[in-house]
């Protein structure tokens, strides 16, 4: 096998990430794979390096991580990286939080740099097997299995998502790579940390090779997910309709690919078979930003097959169905204000 230095070079020139951005921003804890991460950007052989940098956020949830902020600012003066730090304004009290605090503030640095940059995080194949164990623990369907995406958004990607931790470890051991142990990652409070810890070893002990396996399933669940979107919103064309404009004219269908609001033909969704009714609603709500459970959507089948014009459901995430004599209208609440 090659070394890891070489494969990830070819791995992030197929993917052509860095062929036309300003500069590249990591995301750095100053543990051993988003220190890895930098190394490799930073000392990679071939054209002139692009602008690198390093951004880190001091969650405040633990005495120390403030020195570690400092020791990892004095390695990226070592290697030459401008060094950008958000202090957390009061100590974390969850993951969520922290993961949303890091991405703004990713996306604040990516701003203030311009020029088509983009942020690289260090999650590897053992965070997507993590991801999609605690997903399939919780019911998703192949959305969520798709476990973590190697882009997200326009300006966010995972460059070592193919590699898993004990070669980054191992390689982070023979190239000297300095990098910390943050106590944090071994608090049980934490539920990445237990199954991390706890729940995926017990698993892998008693079916050998399931964390290859649990990434694996993400990148067939993102397959087959994006291949059922396509042919849902196919579907949702097909049966959206005009409706009455300002002056009481016909308006035009909805624009399908970047809609803020749906017309479907009630009879049409009500000669649908269950499952496909029940995905086409879920789809149309979600392409409007909603993200419907099951009792909501229970609730829009609901809807289409038995209840009377004029009642409505709420989707959830700002979004309203109702149904409109033979029209079902999927519309945010604000549009549907005006």
């Amino acid at each position: 096998m090659k070394a890891l230095d070489v494969r990830f070079a070819r791995h992030a020139a197929a993917a052509a990430w860095m062929k036309d951005a300003g500069s590249v921003i990591v995301g750095v804890s100053g543990g051993v794979d988003s220190m890895t991460l930098l190394h490799l950007l930073r000392f990679r052989e071939g054209p002139p390096r692009i602008g690198l940098h390093a951004a880190h956020v001091d969650h405040r949830m633990r005495e120390g991580s403030g020195e570690d902020a400092a020791w990892l600012e004095g390695i990226c003066a070592e290697w030459d990286v401008p060094f950008h730090l958000e202090r957390a304004p009061a100590p974390v009290a969850s993951e969520a939080e922290g993961r949303r605090l890091r991405y703004r503030f990713f996306e604040e640095v990516r701003g203030r740099l311009g020029g088509g940059a983009v942020t690289m995080t260090a999650h590897t194949a053992d965070d997507q097997a993590e991801t999609v164990l605690f997903r399939a623990a919780r019911g998703s369907g192949p959305r969520g299995l798709g476990g973590i995406r190697a882009e997200r958004f326009p300006h966010v990607v995972r460059p070592l998502l193919p590699f898993r931790r004990a070669e980054i470890e191992a390689f982070a051991g023979e190239q000297g790579i300095p990098f910390r142990d943050d106590p944090t990652n071994l608090d049980p409070r934490w539920t990445r940390n237990r199954i991390r810890h706890a729940v995926l070893p017990a698993l892998e002990q008693a079916v050998p090779g399931a964390s290859a396996a649990l990434a694996a399933l993400a990148d067939t669940s993102r397959l087959e997910g994006a291949a059922l979107e396509e042919l849902l919103d196919e579907r949702i064309a097909v049966l959206s309709r005009p409706g009455p404009g300002p002056s009481g004219a016909p308006e035009a269908a909805p624009d399908t690919t970047s809609p803020s609001g749906f017309l479907l033909d009630r009879r049409a969704l009500g000669a649908l078979s269950p499952p496909l009714l029940t995905l086409v609603l879920r789809r149309a709500a979600q392409r409007l930003g909603g993200d419907p459970g099951r009792a909501a959507t229970a609730a829009l089948v609901s809807l289409v097959r038995d209840l009377p014009s004029g009642r409505r459901v709420d989707a959830g995430g700002g979004i309203v169905v109702e149904n409109r004599s033979g029209i079902v209208a999927i519309r945010c609440c604000a549009l549907r204000a005006r």
